[in-house]
Parts: C-alpha cells; sequence; structure tokens
C-alpha cells in the first residue's frame, strides 16, 4: 500500500490551521464575555457605564435602553457563541449553524446602532466600536463567504436606517419645538426663551433654580438627554420631544457648551451661553419695567441678537458634567 506523506501532511497543516482558527474564536468571544461582564459590574456598582471617549456618553444620553441591558443582551450573545465554538470540537465542518447566524445577526444589529452613532447622536462610542471590532473578525475566522455575508449585510442595514428621516426639523419652528421637554407660560408671552440643558449639568441647575422664582418670561426646556421629569413650578410636559433635535441645532449653530438661552425676537434669534450671561440677563430683565406699565405686563428685553456672548461656566454638550454636587440623572434613564 502507498501512502502519499505530501498529501496526508498537508491535510494535517490544513486541519491545524481550522483547529487553530477555532480557538482564536473561541478566545475572542471569552475575552469579549470577560470584558462586557466588566463593563456590567462597573455599572452595578457606579450606576454608569466605564467610558473611553466623550461619545459613550452621548450615546447613553440618547438611547431609551439602559446600558446594563445592552451589556446583558451582549453577554449573552458572545457566551452563546464561545459555548457554539467549542462544539465545533476543533473542526469547522462541524461547527452549528447557529453560530453563523449569530454572528450574521450581531453584525446587523451592529449596524443599526453605528448608524444611529453616526447621523443621530453625531458621535461614537468607542467601547461599541470595540464589540463590533470582535463581532467582525469571529466573523472573518469562519470563512471567506461568511465575511461577504457579514459586509453585505452590514451595508445594507446600514444604508436602509440612512434612508430614514433622522435628521433634526427642517424647519426653524420645528426645531425648536421638537425638542421641548416641558414648557411654563410666563407673566409675558413674548418673547419666548428656550432653555438648553442637561440633567448632568450643575450650571444648568443653577440657572433652572434661579429661573423658579422668576415668574416673568415665557420659558421652553429643551433638554439635550433623555429625561423623565422636571422640578420647577407651572410646567406643562410635552407628549414626545427630541433630545437629538435639540443636540442636532446646537451643532448645526456651532455651540459645544450648555447651557445655551435662545430667545425669539421679531428681531431675530438672540443666543446667550453660560450661566453668568444667563443668569444676568434674567435678573435684567425681571427688575426691568417700561414706564407706565405694571411688571405682569410688561415685556422683557431680549438680550443682543447676535450670537458670541463670552462662553464661561458651562458643560461641553459631549461630556456628562455630573461631578460637582449635581444631582443624579432620574430615574429611568
Amino acid at each position: 500500500m502507498i501512502v502519499d506523506h505530501g498529501q496526508t501532511d498537508l491535510r494535517d497543516r490544513m486541519l491545524n490551521r481550522k483547529s487553530t482558527i477555532l480557538q482564536l474564536g473561541q478566545f475572542l468571544a471569552l475575552f469579549a464575555s470577560l470584558l462586557i461582564a466588566a463593563q456590567i459590574g462597573f455599572i452595578l456598582y457606579q450606576g454608569t457605564p466605564f467610558c473611553l471617549n466623550g461619545g459613550c456618553k452621548v450615546v447613553e444620553q440618547l438611547t431609551r435602553v439602559s446600558p446594563l441591558v445592552f451589556n446583558l443582551v451582549g453577554l449573552g450573545f458572545f457566551q452563546v457563541i464561545f459555548w457554539g465554538l467549542r462544539a465545533a470540537r476543533n473542526d469547522l465542518r462541524h461547527l452549528p449553524q447557529f453560530v453563523k447566524t449569530l454572528l450574521l445577526a450581531g453584525l446587523a444589529v451592529e449596524a443599526v446602532l453605528i448608524s444611529f452613532q453616526y447621523l443621530v447622536a453625531q458621535a461614537f462610542c468607542a467601547y461599541c466600536l470595540g464589540i463590533l471590532a470582535f463581532i467582525f473578525v469571529l466573523n472573518l475566522l469562519i470563512g471567506f463567504k461568511q465575511t461577504i455575508l457579514g459586509l453585505f449585510l452590514f451595508t445594507v442595514v446600514a444604508l436602509a436606517f440612512a434612508s430614514l428621516e433622522t435628521s433634526q426639523p427642517k424647519t426653524n419652528e420645528q426645531a425648536f419645538t421638537a425638542g421641548i421637554f416641558a414648557s411654563r407660560p410666563g407673566a409675558t408671552k413674548q418673547p419666548e426663551s428656550f432653555l438648553f440643558y442637561s440633567s448632568t449639568c450643575p450650571h444648568c441647575e443653577k440657572v433652572i433654580a434661579a429661573l423658579k422664582n422668576n415668574g416673568r418670561p415665557t420659558l421652553h426646556f429643551n433638554p439635550i438627554d433623555q429625561v423623565n421629569h422636571l422640578e420647577f413650578p407651572g410646567i406643562v410636559r410635552h407628549a414626545r420631544y427630541s433630545p437629538a433635535a435639540n443636540r442636532a441645532l446646537l451643532t448645526a449653530l456651532g455651540i459645544e457648551e450648555i447651557p445655551v438661552l435662545m430667545t425669539k425676537t421679531p428681531e431675530g434669534l438672540s443666543v446667550l451661553r453660560g450661566e453668568t450671561a444667563i443668569l444676568a440677563y434674567f435678573d435684567k430683565t425681571n427688575s426691568a419695567e417700561p414706564a407706565g406699565q405694571s411688571g405682569s405686563s410688561a415685556t422683557p428685553a431680549a438680550p443682543p441678537a447676535i450670537p458670541g456672548v463670552e462662553n464661561k461656566e458651562g458643560c461641553a454638550v459631549a461630556t456628562d458634567c455630573s461631578s460637582g454636587g449635581v444631582s443624579p440623572r432620574p430615574p429611568g434613564r
């Protein structure tokens, strides 16, 4: 009997290569599981996820699902992949079909999340990009066909998401009203003021606290993150509002810090930025009364109808400013 040692060696090398690929896949799935488990532990201990960049905070503020839920699902996903790869017994031919299907589904979900970050949040989460990298490499290890299918699915889902109307409203009126969480009718209907703030910004809290004793201006509250309540007398909550619309409007105006007060006047849009400037404006309008008019009917003077007021005492839009004595985010965030 003649044995072709060359073919035997080639087959052994191919089997060893496939075995190494599956072992690498198991290692990546296990490492991703441990990473997510550490993130879950951090969330349970600190109350917020560990973020490598400001984009993580932006994405967290704009999503209604708790980061804990996201991470628990991710942990389950990578654990199923890990045990599925182990079930193949170092042979790709024995790899369960559900592993391939789950990895493709993972790419589809990541396409939605990454598209949301790019088109809506306008910021990328470094942690999320890391998870995407794990899923992509796992698909790559399965083989060329799996990789092509994954890239095709990712592209199709991303394009479908991009075709949806997720941008800020197109009209000036909608750009303000779509982001109003609550309104407080004042003694004077005009001008209307829109306060852009964050639930984690102490400077914003000081402005809101100061305005509780000023019943004259008509105020609208436009938070840039997801909030569920606002302690302010006389407010009327809106059924729906879009934090993304508020963030997009600030981005379009080149404003990177909050609090921001925008006032609509017949002359145009006035912008004040920073705690000091906003409080000074309201202090001035609260005490000023035109001659012959009572305080209840006087119309407060608008701030100068030009942006560019010195930007002091504010929080960066893309940063959680919860340190420094601010109260924690409202429940349900």
